[in-house]
């Protein structure tokens, strides 16, 4: 008897045992592929060579070593910038594309209007989306679905040298330390002509213009909104040729005739701008949180930042956001990992770091370290300013290559306001509607 009550213990016990391990999930194995360009992260002062593919590394170990759902090999590969249409475009389709994207790539609309991206909706919670600004989530969306995971904003704005604004009795207009000046379009024409009248001689100019190229054609895009042009219509076209949008082409021209902004702006690069700004010749600049720590540290300028001008006097911004895109490959198992797996990296504070290289869009993580970047809490609430200089229009590198030689003719003279106006519209559709083409 008691060698068969034994048996049984034994049996039950071996049973159990099998049993436990039938109830164990089994993980499927899955591969993420994601791919990245070489782009600096520097968080801090210890990191200074910080690149986005550490944190991919650094999360990818991290997530696996609590990640139940599937056992998943991450493959990581840089590409350089030039590279995106063969590293990336031109892998759609093979064993090679990408599922996971980082950057803030000029394609993405044309992405979206393939049908090559998935959503993030099923990923971002109440308390995620109620933690970044609004008009952020706007430029990350097409109708109510969420194409872009944004990560961390680089805030175009214009650079203002201090100095030169109070040689020209324009204190009043200098704004509170550690905030970012708001202008009406009047106020700005006046600020111009005090600096103007300050600044003698033929190689000091008041405000920057250039037009050789497609290199700052975005600021120039921005000016263009200064009498109330809103750029794009209803259905996505270009729309300066409007009465708003003539006036800002014939004001730009006037500036540029009274020697506000260079002579020769028409023949003139973004960096000749710069370089007229860095040597004290120019007091009025575009800029970012890169130039913006350049004047500081390399150049000791005293500078504070300011909107582009509006009719309304808050003033305009735009912002490069950089985050993650999903493409659908047509697996569900690697589509449901990417998504947990970028999910959980905004769940982890310590994988968050590397978004101090710029601008965080967490409000609440902009909060945690207001202290730690120069201007950070600035930038943040200053998101509602933002215009969406993207709006999702396909073919946007094709739009830039024709933008600025309407431009050249403005400041050339070639043309008048009226017809640049035409011009833009007539060049820059006609470069979206292949972009649609394209797409089908």
């Amino acid at each position: 008897m008691k060698k068969r009550f034994l048996a049984l213990i034994t049996a039950l016990i071996l049973c159990g045992v099998l049993v436990g391990c039938g109830a164990k999930k089994e993980q499927k194995a899955v591969t993420i592929r994601i791919k990245c360009p070489p782009m600096t992260m520097a968080y801090d002062a210890d990191h200074p060579d910080a690149e986005i593919y550490d944190l991919f590394t650094e999360a990818a170990d991290k997530f696996n070593a609590q990640y139940e759902d599937a056992k998943v090999n991450f493959k990581i590969e840089k590409f350089q910038y030039v590279d995106e249409k063969e590293q990336v475009v031109d892998k759609i389709g093979t064993e090679e594309a990408a599922d996971i994207l980082f950057g803030g790539s000029f394609n993405m609309p044309t992405y979206i209007l393939e049908n090559r991206l998935a959503t993030w909706d099923d990923v971002i919670d109440d308390e995620l989306r109620g933690d970044v600004d609004d008009a952020i989530w706007k430029q990350c969306m097409v109708g109510d679905k969420t194409y872009l995971m944004p990560y961390f904003q680089l805030q175009n704005t214009l650079m203002v040298n201090k100095t030169l604004m109070k040689k020209a009795g324009l204190e009043k207009y200098i704004p509170k330390e550690g905030t970012i000046a708001q202008w009406s379009t009047e106020e700005y024409n006046t600020i111009l002509k005090g600096l103007k009248a300050s600044m003698p001689g033929g190689q000091n100019f008041p405000m920057f213009a250039y037009a050789s190229n497609n290199q700052g054609d975005l600021h120039t895009m921005t000016f263009l909104r200064a009498y109330g042009c809103g750029i794009f219509d209803k259905e996505g076209n270009f729309a300066v040729n409007t009465p708003e949008g003539i006036k800002a082409l014939k004001w730009l021209k006037n500036l540029n005739e009274q020697g506000i902004t260079p002579k020769g702006a028409e023949n003139m690069e973004l960096a000749a701008n710069m370089d007229l700004f860095y040597n004290g010749q120019m007091a009025i600049c575009m800029g970012n949180q890169v130039n913006l720590n350049d004047c500081r540290n390399l150049y000791n300028l005293d500078v504070f930042l300011a909107n582009f001008p509006s009719p309304d006097g808050k003033g305009y911004a735009t912002s490069y956001l950089n985050g993650f895109t999903l493409f659908d490959n047509g697996n569900e198992d690697v589509l449901k990992a990417s998504r947990d797996f970028i999910r959980f990296i905004y769940s982890d504070k310590d994988l968050l770091k590397y978004s101090l290289s710029s601008t965080p869009v967490l409000k609440s993580y902009v909060e945690e370290n207001k202290d730690k970047v120069f201007m950070m809490q600035a930038y943040s609430d200053n998101s509602p300013n933002v215009v969406d200089f993207l709006n999702n229009t396909p073919n946007w590198e094709g739009v830039r290559a024709v933008f600025y030689p309407n431009i050249q003719e403005l400041y050339r003279g070639s043309k008048t306001p009226k017809e640049v106006a035409a011009g833009i519209d007539a060049s820059c559709n006609a470069a979206i509607a292949e972009g649609r083409s394209a797409a089908q």
